[in-house]
């Protein structure tokens, strides 16, 4: 996962190289026309002149009548490769560069400041590397059918299994909907295959919509990365967790536990909290004696001081598919 800087370091990269493309074909088209079309560079050449001299008497406080009659012939001249071009097939715009934003002409950059493209090419490389990790472009609130939660009672709580899944999903869906970097944390529980990956990962993919940065990583692929970076001069991965807009921790308690990584997970979960950075953790986990034997009291308290909890219901998806 790519830090922020160096996410929109890469779609700046590849936006300009839009541009470098798209000035390389224009060349092409336009050597092609010149060689094609009798007359066509001759008369280029005087449009460019023309227009030099009526910029240049403009320059030198030349009378009004005279830089308006040497426009007048630069338009007539405009008019005449018009015309050429025209008769060979050519729109009026068909040699120009032919630009992905018309706002920068992919530069990066408009008015002054970053264009709104940057960002847009940023979140489709951050939606990458997730789909790399995940079908994030399976995941979406309206593919979760309810028809797999069970219409029966949760004898522990008393609910409908169906009507309490209906009103869990709508208020994630809400979340990711309103979500902010005023938004709060969110502790999704339950046992396997009722939809916490399928759930998180929707609110990935909508965050990501609104324009957000998210970083969505299993567990066992962070810490075993953070393992893996452990006497490195630079940890990327970890910048990108903790400066992320949104951070989803997906499947805790499928990764090896040891002080490094209790260390680790820790940092995260301290930092994110102490700057106000929304977290989503999910875990198959549903005993808090168990959670807090794995991940010790002092990182279960805090988890569950910072968290909204979630807990979803019913039977496992999985295997109702598989048995299909």
């Amino acid at each position: 996962m790519r830090t922020k800087n160096e996410l929109y370091r890469e779609a700046l990269h590849r936006i300009q190289s839009r541009r470098q493309k798209a000035v390389t074909l224009a060349e092409e088209k336009k050597n092609a026309a010149l060689a094609a079309v009798p007359g066509l560079e001759e008369g280029r050449t005087q449009v460019r002149l023309l227009g030099l001299k009526a910029m240049q008497l403009a320059a030198a406080g030349a009378a009004p009548k005279q830089v308006q009659a040497m426009q007048k012939k630069r338009r007539a001249a405009q008019a005449r490769v018009d015309d050429l071009m025209a008769a060979a097939g050519y729109g009026p715009e068909s040699l120009e560069p032919k630009y992905t934003c018309p706002l920068c002409k992919d530069t990066g950059y408009a008015d002054g400041t970053v264009c709104s493209c940057v960002g847009k090419a940023a979140r489709e490389i951050r939606r990458a590397e997730i789909a790399e990790e995940s079908p994030l472009s399976l995941s979406d609130f309206s593919s979760m059918k309810l028809e797999y939660y069970p219409n029966q009672m949760e004898p522990g709580l008393g609910v409908n299994i169906r009507r309490y899944m209906t009103e869990t999903l709508d208020s994630l869906k809400q979340y990711a909907d309103t979500f902010d970097l005023r938004s709060m944390n969110l502790l999704i529980t339950g046992n396997a295959g009722l939809g916490k990956t399928h759930a998180s990962l929707a609110i990935a993919k909508t965050v990501l919509d609104k324009g957000y940065d998210v970083v969505y990583l299993c567990s066992q692929q962070l810490f075993g990365q953070l393992e893996r970076d452990r006497f490195a001069d630079s940890c990327p991965l970890r910048d990108a967790v903790l400066e992320a807009d949104l951070f989803i921790l997906d499947d805790l308690g499928t990764e090896h536990v040891n002080p490094y990584m209790l260390s680790c997970f820790y940092d995260i979960l301290n930092t994110r909290m102490l700057e106000r950075r929304p977290t989503i953790y999910t875990s198959n986990i549903i005993d808090g004696q168990k959670f807090e034997a794995r991940y010790t009291e002092k990182i279960s308290s805090r988890l569950a001081g910072s968290c909204e909890p979630v807990l979803f219901l019913g039977n496992d998806i999985r295997a109702i598919l598989q048995a299909r």
